[in-house]
């Protein structure tokens, strides 16, 4: 987590390979570009923490454009500009345009080594606040896959282009696009989420963009549509792939016009940051006429790809802790540590559900743990104890529904309407599945 990562930007090749060599020796995580684009090609693909960048570019009179550049798109970026010996006034200028630092040609290694170190503290420091940011809403990890995740989400964040999130079923999308919102200048107002695979096809229009009264038969009123109540905010499509291809081509229109027009309305202007996400690959459903390419264009005009879980599996035993915290917390109940058989085990599973998958291993157990601890037994079996499982299936279930229902109840003080909000049943129906098990009602 604490490997500081740094881009050189220098046209000659030697220079870059023996200073690279000598960084990564020292702990550094380097990559190098060889002119302008291509420096800023990676700084858009990847996530840096220091640039040390040549004072002159064969494509530039001087090094300052592009430091100027650099100072505007990433403000917080620290650029350690690197020039021939007795350069002074190119010292003080890079100062001025927003270098941090100045360093000369050849380089001393201590030298080099000392100015570093001075920028890692203070760059070490931002890491902890932009964790503590983004832990507040669930995004937690402290693996070089996500803190690229976060980085870019700290990215884009600061600008209003629309967000496209890849990623697997449960890798955390919503959490992403509830992150950027927060971090964004569009946080005054909710963020509104639509899941898009939730929608009837035929209501796809009226929803996301509403409608007059007297539109269409039944419409006895006004209806205003998702994108309205996001004015002035940030707007989620989650399953964006789901959209129908003519409601594809009015969201188009959205993006490129800034308007909508309502069913039997007139179009009229909306400011609203489109979030998108997506765990189908949309590149091969534009290949097989699925999905517009024109859209894809548009709402990918920053993505974040999002890892499984399996790809950064350090991260497994730091995201158990917190679930099993803030679920404990948030029932109320004393504190649960999990046992070190159990997060080796936890750390060696595939979790084809990702996170939410852990999350749901992690609570499940909490709620049948019999003790302070979460020992292996109580992330593999779904009772309390194991001697206890009934011989038919009628009986599994009837008793699994018993234990779970037990708890839940206790976990809410023994408040139906509690237990019944937590479950999301009627409390008429959830009444009458305790009176058939049998179960007595217990505070804690």
């Amino acid at each position: 987590m604490n490997r500081i990562r740094i881009l050189i930007a220098d046209d000659d090749s030697i220079f870059c390979k023996l200073t690279g060599n000598l960084l990564r020796d020292e702990g550094y995580i380097v990559h190098s570009a060889s002119d302008i684009d291509e420096a800023q090609e990676v700084l858009d693909k990847y996530s840096f923490d220091i640039v040390m960048q040549d004072m002159c570019f064969p494509a530039l009179q001087d090094g300052f454009t592009m430091l100027e550049e650099l100072h505007e798109r990433y403000p917080e970026l620290p650029v350690l500009m690197i020039s021939g010996a007795g350069h002074i006034p190119d010292a003080v200028n890079a100062i001025k345009y927003g270098a941090t630092d100045f360093i000369e040609k050849p380089l001393a290694k201590e030298h080099l080594i000392i100015r570093l170190e001075r920028l890692k503290d203070s760059i070490l420091m931002r890491r902890n606040l932009r964790g503590l940011q983004l832990s507040s809403i669930g995004m937690i990890g402290s693996s070089e896959p996500m803190q690229q995740v976060f980085d870019a989400i700290i990215k884009a964040a600061r600008f209003d282009n629309p967000v496209l999130i890849c990623g697997e079923t449960g890798v955390g999308k919503e959490l992403a696009a509830a992150a950027i919102h927060r971090l964004s200048d569009f946080n005054t107002k909710n963020m509104v989420t639509i899941n898009c695979a939730s929608i009837p096809r035929e209501l796809f229009e009226a929803e996301l963009f509403g409608y007059e009264k007297g539109a269409f038969t039944g419409a006895i009123s006004s209806h205003k549509g998702y994108f309205e109540y996001a004015q002035g905010s940030s707007i989620f499509l989650d399953e964006i792939a789901e959209l129908p291809m003519e409601v594809q081509a009015k969201l188009l229109r959205v993006i490129s016009e800034q308007e909508i027009q309502t069913l039997g309305g007139n179009p009229h202007k909306v400011s609203t940051r489109i979030i998108s996400a997506s765990n189908k690959n949309l590149i091969s459903m534009i290949d097989n006429g699925s999905f517009r390419d024109d859209l894809y264009y548009r709402i990918s005009t920053i993505t974040i790809d999002i890892p499984p879980l399996r790809k950064h599996r350090d991260d497994i035993i730091l995201l158990a802790d917190y679930f099993v915290n803030s679920f404990c917390t948030r029932h109320n109940i004393a504190p649960k540590i999990i046992t070190p058989s159990a997060a080796a085990w936890l750390y060696e599973q595939d979790y084809p559900g990702n996170v939410r998958e852990l999350k749901n291993w992690v609570e499940r157990a909490v709620v049948f743990s019999q003790s302070e601890t979460l020992t292996v037994v109580d992330f593999t079996t779904e009772y309390p104890e194991l001697d206890d499982i009934p011989t038919t299936y009628r009986e599994t279930v009837r008793q699994f529904e018993r234990n779970y229902l037990e708890k839940i109840l206790l976990i809410h003080d023994g408040s139906i309407t509690r237990a019944a909000n937590y479950l999301q049943m009627d409390k008429s129906n959830l009444s009458k599945k305790i009176n058939s098990l049998g179960i007595e009602i217990q505070s804690k």
